[in-house]
């Protein structure tokens, strides 16, 4: 049987085919992040890419399951393009109050992103342990979890991108210029002095959170700029950025069951 699992992100796409069997799951092919406007409805090359799919092994994909942070509108779009080329039905993942050992700290639990809930599922079924959860994507959010799988609560902040574009946008000179590479040390240009303050100002949170709250806690890092912030992480963690996508399998029911697009 084939899975096609999909992580549409507030400006991302993500999309990977599994493969499973009575004796293993593993991804056979990996689609890259595609950059999705804001308006947009499914990126051109995405369709083409899982048409040729489908194409290649027509009726293989029996299983779509998504996350879906773009609303309502954008996962009507996906549903409709599966439901005709696949006759599948997408399988939303939903965020719950509890589920599988996890337990929602918020008060409307659906408030939650799925995005982070789905990344703390899976990091704590893969730890069974206290975790901390980082999504560096175009927000970065921290995520603790005890070991007993409580929502401990966590932080939102500007990604490093969104924080260099913002400068960029709301100062006359400063610019934007993304191939600038981050570092720690002083900047001797403008461009530096931005990109090495904004990556100082992210450490610094993080290691204000693993300080005060995270320092028991195994650490997961994923998402677009993981690996970047990993390499200056000098405490334990693990590098998956794929995480969001790992918890698809937990929290998803049978395929189809759901028909939220909220």
């Amino acid at each position: 049987m084939k899975i096609l699992e999909i992580d549409a992100g507030n400006t991302r796409l993500k999309w990977r085919l599994l493969e499973q069997t009575q004796q293993k799951k593993e991804t056979i092919k990996s689609g890259a992040a595609l950059a999705v406007e804001k308006k947009a409805m499914l990126p051109e090359e995405f369709q083409q890419q899982i048409h040729a799919l489908h194409v290649a092994d027509p009726g293989a994909i029996e299983v779509v399951r998504a996350s879906n942070v773009r609303g309502a509108t954008f996962a009507k779009a996906l549903s409709g393009f599966c439901e005709e080329l696949l006759s599948v039905a997408v399988d939303f993942a939903l965020v719950r109050q509890n589920h599988a050992g996890l337990q929602n700290s918020y008060q409307l639990p659906t408030a939650l992103g799925v995005d982070r809930w789905l990344a703390m599922l899976a990091a704590y079924k893969s730890s069974q342990q206290a975790v901390c959860v980082i999504d560096c994507g175009s927000a970065m959010t921290v995520d603790l979890v005890s070991a007993n799988g409580l929502h401990e609560g966590g932080f939102i902040v500007p990604g490093l991108q969104l924080m260099k574009l913002s400068l960029g946008e709301h100062t006359a000179e400063l610019g934007y210029r993304p191939e600038d590479d981050f570092a720690l040390e002083p900047g001797k240009s403008t461009a530096e002095a931005i990109n090495h303050g904004i990556l100082t100002m992210v450490l610094g949170m993080l290691e204000h959170v693993h300080d005060k709250w995270g320092a028991d806690k195994n650490w997961y890092l994923c998402g677009g700029d993981a690996a970047l912030l990993a390499s200056f992480i000098d405490w334990p963690h693990q590098l998956m950025p794929e995480l969001v996508m790992d918890g698809l399998a937990i929290a998803c029911g049978k395929p189809g069951a759901s028909t939220d697009y909220s």
